[in-house]
């Protein structure tokens, strides 16, 4: 059982970032910034840091962390541009209370701040006033998603002989992989299009937060194959539905929407 509560972490954390004077910042994103937090969610933990001081951050934050509990696991995402993201696990958290925590360099204007993306993020303090709620360039989104279309058919049309040949084969895990990741993703993407195209890029995820319960429950349908012979249907019915959905976004454009049926 865990004996270290979301809020006392969520204060802890805020109390160790704020007593730190390279920190300008600092807010509570992820499942918090839309009000969807449950018991499984982790801390989604954002500050804007003075960019030569980002290490020792880490390392003061690191070590408050410590006095809280012992820290059993910590990952350090490798490849990130302009800010810096690690994760940790604390022993008296429990599995599911994972702080993940992202400096983000002052000079950098990446702020995760865009409503449409990233919701309202909960703000714990702001010495230097950066925290400027922000949107999406509407014109230029839509700019976008509207150029995305051709590219995602044209895609599709060229690779689903792929996940066909390894049906014949009778390979099946082959199959499923590449009909997940050359059909159902590329359906995924189409629906988005059509009903939330500002939060496309986010993939399969929070599928259930932004589509229509419909919308969503048949893609949930078709993204699992009990065999080849489900696994055919299913492969056939999403090439349909895509096809179906570039046939609206071809004519009505991004964010028109499709029925589920």
């Amino acid at each position: 059982m865990a004996s270290l509560s979301r809020t006392q972490l969520v204060g802890a954390l805020q109390r160790s970032l704020e007593k730190l004077g390279a920190v300008d910042a600092a807010w509570e994103g992820g499942s918090a910034a839309f009000g969807a937090c449950d018991e499984l969610s982790d801390i989604d933990a954002v500050a804007v840091v003075a960019d030569d001081d980002i290490a020792s951050t880490f390392v003061a934050i690191e070590a408050d962390l410590a006095k809280l509990s012992p820290v059993v696991l910590r990952y350090d995402v490798p490849g990130t541009v302009g800010f810096t993201q690690k994760f940790y696990r604390l022993r008296e958290a429990g599995e599911f209370l994972v702080v993940d925590l992202v400096l983000i360099r002052r000079s950098d204007p990446l702020l995760f701040r865009e409503v449409e993306l990233h919701g309202r993020g909960r703000t714990w303090f702001d010495r230097r006033g950066v925290l400027v709620e922000s949107h999406l360039d509407e014109g230029r989104d839509a700019e976008s998603a509207r150029a995305r279309v051709p590219v995602l058919a044209t895609a599709f049309a060229m690779f689903q002989h792929v996940v066909t040949k390894e049906m014949r084969r009778g390979r099946a895990v082959d199959a499923l992989i590449f009909y997940q990741s050359m059909t159902w993703r590329p359906l995924v993407e189409a629906v988005r299009l059509l009903h939330g195209p500002q939060r496309r890029i986010f993939g399969p995820r929070y599928l259930s937060r932004d589509l229509p319960p419909a919308v969503c429950a048949r893609l949930q349908a078709l993204v699992f194959a009990r065999d080849l012979a489900d696994l055919t249907a299913k492969h056939q019915e999403a090439q349909i539905w895509f096809e179906q959905c570039i046939s609206r976004l071809e004519q009505y454009g991004p964010g028109c929407g499709l029925p589920a049926d």
